[in-house]
């Protein structure tokens, strides 16, 4: 679900890196005059309007494909040894997660993808350059969530 934020996270980490290490007096400014403030995406995430439809969706789906799939499983057990119908019984399980997995990243990518423009643009508004994740930011840093939420709410 958050796979996303963290790998843009992590880009942003390194960029921020490198910037502080190239950028004194090569390029004329100096890493105290980037603006950088973080935002708590979890509570981004359940403030959402369409948070609430997603987690419906995603339960609702969960709870069916469970049910197909334990069909498949009760069929596919009969005539089979313990030890057979365990690995069975592994591998459906497996699956069954993967496939939800899968969906709710279908069904929370728009909601994602909506946070992030979100974040962008409210960071523009406010000159912040860089926006991490709070739980990242030790000391410092401008808190941007409640005007995220606002935004998204908008």
């Amino acid at each position: 679900m958050n796979k996303g934020l963290i790998v843009l996270a992590l880009i942003v980490g390194i960029v921020g890196i490198v910037l502080w290490g190239v950028s004194i007096p090569r390029y004329g400014f100096a890493l105290d005059t980037l603006k950088v403030g973080y935002i708590d995406i979890n509570r981004v995430l359940e403030n959402h309007p369409r948070i609430e439809k997603a987690k419906k969706d995603i339960n609702d789906f969960a709870l069916k494909t469970k049910e197909e799939y334990q069909k498949q499983l009760d069929e596919a057990v009969k005539n089979k040894t313990a030890a057979e119908a365990q690995q069975l019984k592994t591998e459906y399980e497996a699956r069954l997660n993967q496939v939800v997995a899968q969906k709710q990243q279908e069904i929370l990518k728009p909601i994602l993808d909506d946070i992030k423009l979100t974040v962008r643009d409210v960071a523009k508004k406010k000159g912040i350059d860089i926006v991490l994740r709070g739980e990242i930011v030790i000391v410092g840093g401008v808190d941007i969530t409640d005007d995220v939420i606002k935004a998204i709410k908008k």
